[in-house]
This record gives C-alpha cells, sequence and structure tokens, in this order.
C-alpha cells in the first residue's frame, strides 16, 4: 500500500456529529443489532482503527464492526460486480477510490464531512472519508549528516555531497516522480500533470544509488539497521525508526501529503450502518484518537491531538512542514496511475 504506500483515506457522511467526546451535539444513531465489516490493509494501524474507532463506535450505537485485512482491490471489485459484497467499508488510496466512485463504492454527502471538520483539500472525491495522513520525506541519517545536513530534495540526487544508497518503497504511487521533478527545479505550483520523461531522466542521475524495498516496513528496518543513510519514505515509518533508536531526521520543506480513503462499497448490505461509521470517523474526536494512537496524521482542522515530542516531530502537521507541504495530486493519479506505472516499470528494468 501505500501507507502501502501508505501510502492515503476517507470522505464520507451522514448526521452522527456526538459519538465522540469533542464532537457536535448530535445524537448517535440506534443500531443494536447491526453489523458491519471494514477491510484494511492490516497491520499495526488495524489495532488503532479497532481501538480509536470501532469500539468506542459500538459502545456508542449498539453496532458491531468485524475487520478483514488485507484490502484486496481485485476482491472489492469482484464483490460488486457479483453482488455477492461482504465488506461494507474499506480502506484504499484516495486514487483508486476517485476513479471508481459511483462505480464501486457509494457517494456520499460530503458536506456533512466537511462541517465535521474535515479540510477540503483532502475531499477530493465524493466516496471516501480522508484518513489517516502521511507524508512522503525525505530521510536520512543525522549523525553521519549532522555537520551538514540536506535541506531539500534536490540533495536527495547529489551523490557528491550526500554519497550512499537511497532507500525507496517499490512503487509509484511514493512521490518518486514529484520529488525527481522538485530536484530538478519544478516549482510546486507547476509539478502537475507530472512530467514523466523529465522525472525518470532526473532519476537516472541515482538510479544505481537506488535501494528498493518491497514492503514499506523495511524502509524502518534500512535505518534500524544501518543498511542505508538516506530514504525516500514515509512520516510514520520515519518515527517508529526514530522510536526504536535509529538516528534519524527528516527535511521538512516540501514534504508530500498522501492519504488513504474509507468508502462504502456499492451494494453494502449495511450501507446505514457503514455510512454511519463514516462519518463517526470524519469527527474531531476520532480523527484525533487515532492520530494519538498510530503517529499518523489525520485530516480534521478542529483537533489537537495530544502527542509526545518525538511523534510532534515527524508529524505531517508539524508546523515546520505545513507552510511548504504539497499535495499529491489526487484526480491527477486516478486518472494516470497506470500508464504512469508502467512507464515506471520499465524504466526499472533498462
Amino acid at each position: 500500500m501505500t501507507f502501502q504506500i501508505l501510502h492515503r483515506v476517507l470522505t464520507l457522511g451522514l448526521c452522527l456529529g456526538a459519538l465522540g467526546s469533542t464532537a457536535s451535539a448530535q445524537t448517535a444513531p440506534d443500531l443494536k443489532g447491526q453489523k458491519l465489516t471494514a477491510s484494511d490493509f492490516g497491520g499495526a494501524l488495524q489495532k488503532s482503527f479497532r481501538e480509536g474507532w470501532a469500539q468506542p463506535f459500538e459502545k456508542a450505537t449498539g453496532a458491531k464492526v468485524t475487520f478483514d485485512s488485507p484490502v484486496n482491490y481485485s476482491k472489492i471489485k469482484a464483490q460488486v460486480e457479483s453482488g455477492n459484497v461482504t465488506w461494507d467499508v474499506a480502506q484504499a488510496d484516495a486514487s483508486f477510490i476517485q476513479k471508481n466512485c459511483g462505480v464501486l463504492f457509494e457517494k456520499i454527502d460530503t458536506k456533512k464531512v466537511a462541517a465535521a471538520g474535515i479540510d477540503a483539500r483532502f475531499l477530493t472525491n465524493e466516496c471516501g472519508i480522508p484518513s489517516p495522513v502521511g507524508s512522503y520525506v525525505f530521510a536520512y541519517n543525522s549523525e553521519k549528516f549532522a555537520v551538514s545536513p540536506p535541506t531539500s530534495w534536490a540533495d536527495f540526487f547529489d551523490l557528491k555531497k550526500f554519497p550512499g544508497k537511497r532507500a525507496i518503497y517499490n512503487s509509484v504511487l511514493t512521490g518518486i516522480l514529484e520529488i525527481a521533478l522538485l530536484a530538478d527545479g519544478v516549482p510546486a505550483a507547476s509539478l502537475y500533470p507530472l512530467d514523466i520523461d523529465r522525472a525518470l531522466r532526473k532519476l537516472d542521475s541515482i538510479k544505481a544509488n537506488i535501494t528498493w524495498t518491497q514492503s514499506t516496513g523495511a524502509l524502518t528496518e534500512a535505518f534500524v539497521n544501518n543498511q542505508v543513510d538516506l530514504a525516500l519514505s514515509f512520516s510514520g515509518r520515519t518515527y517508529t525508526a526514530a522510536k526504536s533508536g535509529a538516528k534519524v531526521a527528516v527535511v521538512y520543506p516540501q514534504q508530500i501529503y498522501f492519504w488513504d480513503n474509507w468508502a462504502v462499497l456499492k451494494g453494502s448490505k449495511n450501507k446505514t450502518a457503514a455510512e454511519a461509521y463514516l462519518q463517526y470517523i470524519a469527527e474531531p474526536a476520532q480523527q484525533g484518537r487515532l492520530t494519538e494512537l498510530s503517529a499518523y496524521g489525520n485530516a480534521n482542522t478542529k483537533v489537537s491531538p495530544s502527542v509526545d515530542p518525538l511523534v510532534a516531530e515527524f508529524l505531517p502537521s508539524n508546523p515546520k512542514v505545513k507552510p511548504t507541504a504539497i499535495y499529491q495530486d489526487i484526480a491527477w493519479w486516478a486518472q494516470n496511475y497506470d500508464s504512469a506505472n508502467q512507464r515506471f516499470v520499465a524504466w526499472q528494468s533498462k
């Protein structure tokens, strides 16, 4: 994923504000006896989803939430097309949900989601609730480069000043094309549509120095085990490495925000409960609680999670990040993922 990428998050709405301690004055619906199944990417985040979202939702409404993982896009398609939908809500890359909004996923009232405090910049389609939010970061060995640390994506491509292997998760959706263009002098406001030819030419300059990882967890291990000194990584994975004792820091300017979506599968047999669940997790209390439990960011502007200084250092919402942060263009990726991925794979094989 791209948190898988990790790697992107939910957009949905029904009137369910007061299911959390900081929510509005709405009343939690009575959903006793109703059940819904949520499919996610699995891993450590599922524990946070269960504790921060599902368990308080069950207590407030009487519904029962079951998790199934890992989410599988082919399985979503097969369920919807066959009419045998067993997952009610699913986590997926925001671009996948955007591309399939109204086809594989139910449309929702995003005005109610925005009213809950969700930042409109994360609401890119009519089907998904955005959460969690992460950022693609330039992570580096803070001990090795203590005297003259990197300050921009251009430094990621400077093999003389910053020699060594660069760890990158093997996916075109991890910001690799965007950082190549930024390093090559493309202004952030002019990134999209991505000039793929130009990006791949820039990547040629470090191709021999890239260590491709086959999982996002390997990015954490690369720093913990001193396998690399630099990486195009994820904010959450970098935090995990630092928490494990690795000497790692991040470059703050021009981090690239990415987010997942949660959406209701089209044909869900528990649509009312599924929509209520999505509205619930859009609320400030639940968005903030997820950040406190997972060290990933959230999309709600009405909450200030209580986190320790180490978590705050790596959160996408860090004040050092926000002024120059770049929001990945989900609409562009929804339309161009297949062709961009084909060209990326072909470039790797050369």
